[in-house]
């Protein structure tokens, strides 16, 4: 079904404006994305459940969707140049049984970052990425948009190290003395990578759990942005 929709005080666009608060993403399910690559991907995983659009989008017609001025897009996106399109997506629910790699991000506060690191580990094959309860909002529309639409391609849940303790070796990323060089290590069938936050690293009851404490040898200065050093271990740990 198609409707056109001028007002910006729609209801359908007040709903769709609602879902950029996490509190009513919880209580619906649902989240707001972006972008005609993101749609495809959540298209192809059966994940959309309404579009805005400036023009018609080749979808299922069971799809609601609405034809929209630039004024209602421009209340619906995020970003300052939206690209034409803007869609309801239902939150996925992942059922994966017995990983081999995994990406945990332990309270990662910036959503650019944890959107990055969504997308690195999908691009390096890994089965499942876990966030800690103090992380950002994994549906944060910051997140969806650095993300490239690998939200809807890669299993992304929230839970807790402790899970993977006696089953998977834990590669804690720290800059103790400890610490092994990342290219020396012997990677494990099943591991789980733990990434830090952003100012403080990785949480002390975090470090408790390690199999190992890892580190990337650097020069000239103290640390790297954690997105850039997840690509860089990533790269290697996989």
């Amino acid at each position: 079904m198609i409707k056109v929709i001028t007002s910006k005080n729609n209801e359908r666009v007040k709903f769709a404006c609602s879902l950029k608060e996490n509190k009513n993403r919880k209580i619906h399910k649902m989240f707001l994305a972006e972008t005609f690559k993101s749609l495809q991907m959540a298209l192809k995983n059966n994940l959309v459940v309404e579009i805005f659009a400036l023009e018609y989008v080749d979808a299922p017609s069971e799809i609601p969707q609405n034809l929209v001025s630039e004024d209602v897009l421009k209340k619906l996106s995020s970003n300052v140049n939206p690209e034409g399109v803007v869609f309801i997506a239902k939150m996925p629910e992942y059922q994966v049984n017995n990983p081999s790699k995994v990406l945990y991000l332990d309270d990662i506060s910036d959503p650019g970052n944890m959107g990055t690191l969504i997308r690195t580990a999908l691009a390096f094959d890994y089965d499942l990425v876990v966030t800690s309860e103090n992380s950002v909002s994994i549906y944060n529309e910051k997140v969806i948009n650095s993300s490239k639409g690998a939200i809807f391609q890669i299993p992304v849940v929230v839970g807790k190290l402790v899970d993977f303790v006696g089953t998977h070796e834990i590669l804690v990323t720290n800059l103790s003395k400890k610490a092994i060089d990342f290219n020396s290590i012997t990677i494990a069938d099943k591991f789980v990578l733990v990434l830090g936050n952003e100012s403080h690293g990785v949480n002390k009851e975090t470090i408790k759990l390690a199999s190992k404490e890892i580190v990337i040898p650097i020069k000239n200065i103290d640390s790297l942005n954690v997105a850039i050093a997840g690509g860089i271990l990533m790269n290697k740990i996989h």
